[in-house]
């Protein structure tokens, strides 16, 4: 069913603020950083490039890319760390202002994991796990946007190559590069902000709590029955990469 909630039953519902209010203190948690992965394949004679933002507060993590297919994208995910080993996931669509609701139970029935190293991934791009196999090179620690940065390198089972300038004080990297078989990954940090700070750079485009309590939101186990609808079908069909939604054709 669609519904537009209050912002504060919104909220409790989904755990963006807790009755016990804010906070004061600053957060290291709470971070947001503009990367940019640029891919090759071997040899190396044409980079695609693709930025997007990592927007992260205690709990919760909004991934917005920047383009999608060469146009400005209008929707990011938001990830959030539930008790007991669950996660929760809304597909925000900020053109629409719609989101897709998804629980726990519907993000397994499709097959994501929602485990506390999945949390890691979408939150820190690199999980301890992953950074405690590799080889750390104390003798390169180096300094980026005023933080300490230490250089890992090592092998991952596959046999791909990994090379990780770490930020240890914010658990992100400041670079990550793969090298495949047959082609590059490189994810390099451009841009990093902290809620408040004033920049003369660019804001990072969050999705404040007070947006979207006021955007229209549907359970995900009622999109089945709305892919009848034509009205709901003109939407859907914008819906690019909504895990476990079959763009409908709009007619």
């Amino acid at each position: 069913m669609m519904r537009k909630l209050s912002v504060t039953v919104w909220l409790l519902a989904t755990g963006l603020i807790s009755q016990q209010g804010v906070a004061a203190e600053p957060d290291r948690e709470a971070v947001n950083a503009r990367y940019e992965t640029t891919q090759c394949a071997h040899p190396c004679t044409a980079n695609k490039h693709f930025q997007w933002w990592l927007m992260r507060e205690p709990g919760q993590v909004e991934i917005r890319h920047l383009y999608q297919r060469g146009e400005p994208a209008h929707h990011s995910g938001l990830w959030m760390q539930k008790p007991a080993n669950q996660m929760a996931y809304a597909y925000l669509m900020h053109e629409d202002q719609r989101a897709i609701d998804y629980m726990d139970v519907d993000l397994k029935m499709l097959g994501m994991k929602t485990d506390h190293s999945t949390w890691q991934v979408k939150s820190q791009l690199v999980t301890d796990e992953e950074l405690v196999k590799l080889v750390k090179h104390p003798q390169s620690e180096v300094n980026r946007f005023g933080y300490r940065v230490e250089h890992y390198t090592g092998k991952q089972a596959d046999g791909t190559q990994v090379d990780i300038m770490w930020m240890p004080a914010l658990k992100l990297p400041e670079a990550i590069h793969y090298g495949y078989p047959k082609h590059d990954v490189t994810i390099q940090l451009q841009v990093l902000q902290f809620d408040g700070q004033a920049s003369s750079v660019e804001r990072a485009p969050k999705t404040g709590s007070n947006t979207l309590a006021y955007y229209q939101h549907v359970d995900f186990t009622d999109i089945g029955d709305m892919e009848h609808n034509a009205d709901d079908v003109k939407w859907l069909a914008r819906a690019h990469g909504a895990p476990g939604i079959d763009q409908p054709h709009a007619h």
